[in-house]
């Protein structure tokens, strides 16, 4: 690699750094304007209201997991009930 490359790679990582505090520095601004204020507010209205519907979803799911489950439990229990009066009534 020649000196040139070096000093190509080096004006690259500058460039990109230089562009991400410029690009930081924008979106500051804009988000301190009474527009990105608006926008601010009306993205944590979203998010707010996402992470309530996600939040019922899940209880949901969990409600619907758990009733399951006691289903799924009383039917084994009521099937090795009647396995063992059939395996009673068959040793007697």
């Amino acid at each position: 690699m020649s000196s040139n490359d070096h000093s190509s790679g080096a004006s690259k990582i500058l460039l990109a750094f230089f562009s991400g505090i410029a690009a930081g520095i924008a979106a500051g601004f804009y988000l301190n304007s009474e527009h990105g204020r608006h926008f601010r507010q009306d993205t944590m209205e979203k998010l707010s209201s996402f992470e309530s519907k996600i939040e019922d979803k899940v209880k949901s799911a969990f409600k619907n997991a758990k009733e399951t489950a006691k289903q799924t439990a009383a039917s084994v229990e009521d099937k090795a009930q009647k396995f063992q009066k059939e395996a009673d009534r068959t040793n007697v």
